[in-house]
């Protein structure tokens, strides 16, 4: 639900070619709204649970995968230049790249439904992409050129970026690239990771290296951050 009440935040925003400033701030600030309710509701199941009740639970899930949320990967691509998602030992080499088809092959989520041994897709990954590939690259080809990354880099160049949207857009970046991806690592180590080789995710993916927010570097405004800040990012 929070979700689809972001997604339409930007389909709002998406339809205005030139937003105003006060109508920037304002869908910003309630995407960070929902994010902040998201947040504190995880918190209220990673706590209120015991191990083994969350392991008899999550069986029921196998091998369906937070990772399969559509509506996060939509969220991610309204929101940022599709350079700034490729893997983030690729995104130097792709920062000019311009083709949506080539940007989306190399999109860091990818990695995170491969079996690390092999490096082949996950069942997880094989069906996600079934289910929207299409889309996702729909919806890719619509934001180029007027993400919400897009539009605020605009504003910055233009001298038009006022403090007050300017806090609301780095709270953003924290919220969705970080805060929120830290109660999923939170409750995986709580739950599944009393040792390394402990349970796996219900969808097969490489949690402890995919969820960590300073192994990935999502940063959907790296024009708003410094160096330090963006090296210490997580």
């Amino acid at each position: 639900l929070y979700f689809k009440l972001a997604l339409q935040e930007y389909k709002s925003l998406g339809e205005e070619l030139m937003p105003t400033k006060e109508s920037f701030l304002i869908r910003v600030s309630r995407i960070n709204r929902y994010f902040e309710a998201l947040i504190k509701s995880f918190s209220i199941m990673v706590d209120g649970m015991d191990r083994t009740q969350f392991l008899r639970f999550r069986m029921a899930l196998i091998p369906a995968s937070g990772f399969q949320s559509g509506q996060y990967r939509m969220i991610e691509i309204a929101s940022a230049k599709l350079n700034d998602l490729v893997h983030l030992d690729q995104r130097e080499q792709f920062q000019k790249e311009t083709d949506v088809e080539t940007l989306m092959a190399h999109i860091y989520w990818l990695r995170g439904a491969t079996l690390e041994q092999s490096g082949q897709k996950t069942l997880t990954l094989e069906q996600f992409e079934k289910q929207y590939g299409e889309i996702f690259l729909k919806r890719a080809r619509k934001a180029q050129g007027n993400s919400i990354a897009d539009q605020a880099f605009q504003l910055l160049q233009s001298g038009e970026l006022q403090d007050d949207l300017r806090k609301e857009l780095r709270a953003y970046d924290q919220y969705v690239n970080v805060l929120w991806p830290l109660q999923h690592y939170r409750s995986a180590v709580r739950y599944l990771a009393k040792q390394p080789s402990d349970a796996r995710a219900t969808g097969g993916t490489n949690w402890q290296k995919y969820l960590p927010p300073r192994f990935q570097k999502r940063i959907f405004f790296p024009f708003l951050w410094s160096e330090a800040e963006q090296e210490e990012w997580g």
